[in-house]
């Protein structure tokens, strides 16, 4: 596989990616989404109620995943957890995080080597360190995927979404983008459409393209150990 993007709920894969994997499926590249959980913890928005959410949003992420032209898509039932700032009327989970901070949760890091066992991508991508917006679901994400890479032993390319600046709350842990990649418009629309299926979530989805429209036609990424130049590409088209 090419390129493969790890994220813990489901509309995660569209904000910062989408273009990147659409783009990629047309060059005949292969690309993969693993979303390790339901989303259960998310607003509802009177679509259906607290105990339908995760199901509903697999259905969202489903109709997402087909525009976005994923090759390998799956979604697993690991607890999703509320963002730092709870929102009144939103479902309630567990998450990964616990009084003392982010659980171990070894089944997640087991199932993720055996994803890159089987799969064997080139490059991944996922949060950074501070999840970007210190969302713990983020950020126990991005430690279970490095803990799975390097127990797996393979040499992989990892990427982290990395916004061009940070919001003033967020600088700590804050990585700049090393990777920059401009969507062409037929691009762009296929990934507003994309967007457009999380409905559940419209209000995070409005917000986004209100706070951070620029970011809707550009996706930058921060390389894991790379000291070089900005580039405006994540891999080579041939399949090396």
């Amino acid at each position: 596989m090419d390129l493969l993007v790890v994220v813990p709920h489901p509309d995660d894969e569209v904000f910062g990616a989408g273009g990147t994997l659409i783009q990629y499926a047309d060059w005949g590249l292969e690309t993969g989404l693993i979303t390790l959980t339901k989303g259960e913890a998310g607003r509802t928005l009177g679509l259906c109620s607290p105990e339908e959410l995760g199901d509903f949003r697999t259905q969202e992420l489903r109709r997402a995943v087909d525009i976005l032209k994923v090759g390998h898509f799956e979604i697993h039932n690991f607890p999703n957890g509320l963002p730092n700032s709870p929102v009144e009327g939103e479902a309630r989970g567990h998450g990964f995080a616990t009084p003392n901070g982010v659980a171990d949760h070894p089944e997640i890091v087991d199932l993720l080597l055996w994803r890159l066992e089987v799969l064997r991508p080139r490059a991944i991508i996922t949060f950074a360190p501070n999840g970007s917006n210190r969302h713990p679901d983020h950020v126990a994400t991005h430690q279970f995927v490095v803990r799975a890479v390097q127990k797996s032993g393979q040499k992989v390319k990892l990427f982290y979404y990395a916004a061009p600046k940070p919001l003033p709350e967020f600088v700590e842990g804050w990585l700049p983008p090393t990777h920059v990649r401009h969507l062409p418009m037929d691009v762009l629309l296929q990934k507003l459409r994309a967007m457009a299926q999380h409905r559940s979530q419209a209000l995070s989805v409005l917000n986004f393209m209100d706070r951070f429209s620029t970011r809707l036609a550009i996706e930058t990424f921060h390389l894991a150990g790379y000291d070089g130049p900005i580039q405006h590409e994540l891999l080579w088209y041939a399949k090396q």
